[in-house]
């Protein structure tokens, strides 16, 4: 790409991020490669790849908080928690189906919701923080099946 091209797209991306990529979705569909924004291209793709994966923490996040309120805190069970329960399960498993690849960042992504699950319990319950292990004693395995704690295949009873 000229370097006049070049520094009409960067300050289109900087000024109006739509017609940007209105812009290089017309360049790559009519095959104009001089008229790509390799520079800014690269940098959202590999955004939009980071985004993928903070939506796998993020659904794990909840999946785990909710399984340690409903393990921690069996009398206060309700049926928001068992559906979230459900719902999250779902979710990330369609994820998982849109993304493939993501399957190997599991342990990781587990990890990491694992300490943000616990927040999650602490702000939803009065218990203390030494009520939690320290580290996720659940297998990413255990945690989709649904009869893992909390038994998703049956109705709210």
């Amino acid at each position: 790409m000229s370097s006049n091209k070049s520094d009409r797209a960067n300050a289109l991306y900087e000024s109006d991020f739509y017609g940007w990529t209105e812009l290089q979705a017309k360049a790559l569909a009519t095959r104009q490669v001089e008229a790509l924004d390799w520079q800014n291209l690269r940098e959202e793709i590999i955004s939009l790849g980071k985004q993928e994966y903070r939506e796998l923490v993020s659904r794990l996040t909840v999946l785990v908080g909710h399984l340690l309120k409903w393990e921690y805190q069996p009398d206060k069970r309700s049926r928001s928690w068992f559906l979230t329960i459900r719902e999250q399960r779902r979710a990330i498993r369609r994820h998982l189906q849109g993304n493939p690849s993501l399957k190997s960042r599991i342990p990781t992504a587990l990890s990491d919701a694992f300490e943000a699950g616990v927040d999650l319990a602490l702000r939803d319950t009065d218990l203390p923080i030494r009520t939690f292990p320290s580290h996720c004693l659940f297998t990413f395995e255990d945690i989709m099946t649904d009869h893992f704690l909390c038994d998703t295949s049956q109705d709210w009873s």
